[in-house]
């Protein structure tokens, strides 16, 4: 086996020679906000950084124009067998109005990091393995993953990481299996006050499913999560309102656990159109999978953290924290054993999703942390490129998991 030390000292030489250009990358994402399937700036400006270093860079894959695909090491042993794949995604689309207030800018700088990083061990130790780093658009209610999984961007992966800058540092962290919908009921308009009973009331059937949904929270899980807004319930008083619109998203702890809250979901919904006699019509995004961390990775990652100064909380409380945010990352980790650690910023005044938190994502202090992220992400890379056993043990694990409910298309 190739010494380590060795491969984790080139790498982390050429994270720290790439710093300059890593954050100049950092800043130009961050000020140009782009909105999912609308990355072009930064999809084009990732693609040229990984071409100057001798990525083999595909733009454009999955039929998404700002997705792309860049990888660096050979694709067969020297035997002729396939060799093994280090995928790190990098994520850079942003909120609207907000900017970069989920920090997608720093992502997408640790990804970088953390591909030059596992690239320059390939290349100095004659490493027979590769880096593929992946340009997923969309991670903000547009599910990019999912199609690049769809497309079989993951098939030939042996690994997958990605870090999230939050609050607090957690390498075992979780996410909550949901999505997102738009409902519709069509009715029949009449006159209020003439004719009622020649209507059928829309604004009926959205104050139902209203109801219904706030009854139905008394016997949902604690970890269950039914939320929503109205967009639209009629325009006049004197006429009986033909049509309403809303917006819900619908989440719970685990892909199993959703299945069964979704089933009820919809009885509401249907429930309500049954009642008052309206037209339903529905609009599900795909949904976002939980994270199903791979122990051995997450375990991997934060040694080589705590060797590069970052301590983290015991494994029980880390696994205990689980957040009520969604990510198509989750829909990952059923394709090849992944894990998704988060990092912690210094924002005191706002969590992600605020205005604080986007000029936070911005800060010198802020990206430092962010290349410590890329640095610990190239060691555990190295491990699986070139440790047999650790390689192993990262499938056995996966291969244990039970996968078979993602096999069912009715949860997407």
């Amino acid at each position: 086996m190739a010494d380590l030390g060795v491969l984790r000292k080139v790498a982390d030489e050429a994270i720290a020679k790439a710093d300059e250009e890593l954050r100049t990358v950092n800043l130009d994402i961050h000020s140009h906000p782009e909105t999912k399937y609308e990355e072009h700036h930064a999809h084009d400006l990732l693609c040229a950084v990984f071409e100057r270093h001798g990525f083999a860079v595909q733009r454009g894959v999955g039929g998404l124009p700002t997705a792309f695909r860049a990888s660096f090491g050979p694709e067969k042993r020297s035997d002729g067998s396939d060799t093994r794949s280090v995928a790190i995604n990098l994520e850079y689309d942003a909120l609207p109005v907000l900017g970069h207030a989920c920090g997608h800018n720093l992502i997408a700088t640790a990804g970088l990091a953390a591909s030059l990083g596992l690239a320059a061990a390939i290349k100095a130790g004659d490493v027979q393995g590769r880096v593929v780093a992946i340009g997923t658009p969309a991670e903000e209610g547009g599910g990019g993953k999912i199609k690049l999984i769809k497309a079989g961007l993951y098939k030939d992966i042996s690994c997958c990481m990605m870090v999230h800058a939050m609050q607090h540092d957690n390498a075992y962290f979780t996410s909550m299996c949901g999505s997102e919908l738009t409902i519709e009921y069509i009715g029949k308009p009449a006159h209020a006050m003439a004719a009622p009973w020649d209507g059928i009331n829309a604004l009926d059937a959205m104050t139902l499913l209203h109801t219904s949904l706030g009854l139905l929270r008394q016997q949902i899980m604690p970890t269950d999560r039914i939320r929503g807004v109205v967009l639209s319930a009629g325009e006049s008083s004197g006429v009986i309102p033909h049509y309403s619109k809303a917006r819900y998203c619908v989440r719970s702890a685990s892909l199993e656990r959703y299945r069964t809250l979704k089933t009820k979901f919809i009885n509401c919904l249907e429930a309500a159109a049954l009642a008052t006699g309206c037209e339903l019509k529905t609009d599900w995004m795909p949904a976002y999978w939980d994270i199903r961390v791979n122990h051995a990775l997450a375990g991997k990652y934060v040694e080589n953290m705590e060797e590069i100064g970052v301590p983290f909380a015991p494994i029980h409380e880390q696994k205990s924290n689980m957040a009520c945010a969604s990510t198509d990352m989750g829909n990952v980790t059923y394709e090849t054993p992944s894990i998704h650690p988060i990092f912690a910023l210094d924002s005191p005044n706002g969590s992600i999703h605020t205005k604080d938190f986007e000029q936070v994502a911005a800060t010198q202090d802020s990206h430092e942390r962010t290349i410590k992220c890329g640095r610990a992400m190239a060691r555990t890379g190295i491990e699986v490129l070139v440790n047999d056993e650790f390689a192993a043990q990262i499938w056995e694990e996966f291969n244990e998991t039970d996968m078979s409910i993602a096999q069912d298309p009715w949860v997407a």
